[in-house]
């Protein structure tokens, strides 16, 4: 199997793009439905998150870790953050959210706060719909 990058890995290379094209064409050789799914969490005006703004208090991963890859299988849980995800007391909503961010790698953590406060350092929401121009329709 090939070593597949972390979503923060890739949208790091996207930071470090000097043009819009070659932001897009990052965005396009590494897509994936996770990745996909980060950008709607992002810049779908459809998506609530129930969680508050900012950073909570977690304790990032030990980088030696290499968990570049756990955030591709934790995607599917997401929507337990959202406001149309199951109901549950906040508080516990919130200590999942945390114990998620300290199983991520500490790029992908980054990720997802960013994610969450739907701004995506580097990767505006117009480029995103230059990459991948199905994903976000009639969207402003």
């Amino acid at each position: 199997m090939a070593f597949k990058k972390g979503l923060g890995e890739i949208i790091k290379e996207v930071r470090d793009a000097k043009s819009v094209n070659q932001k897009v064409k990052i965005l396009q050789e590494n897509n994936s439905k996770e990745l996909r799914g980060i950008f709607l969490l992002t810049y779908d005006n459809n998506v609530t998150w129930a969680l508050p703004e900012g950073a909570p208090p977690y304790q990032p991963l030990d980088k030696s870790m290499d968990n570049q890859g756990m955030l591709y299988s934790e995607m599917r849980r997401m929507y337990v953050f959202l406001a149309n995800g199951p109901q549950m007391p906040q508080a516990r909503r919130e200590q999942m959210y945390v114990q998620l961010l300290e199983q991520l790698d500490p790029d992908d953590a980054k990720l997802i706060i960013e994610a969450k406060d739907r701004k995506i350092k580097g990767v505006s929401k117009k480029t995103v719909q230059q990459a991948f121009p199905d994903l976000l329709p009639n969207q402003e």
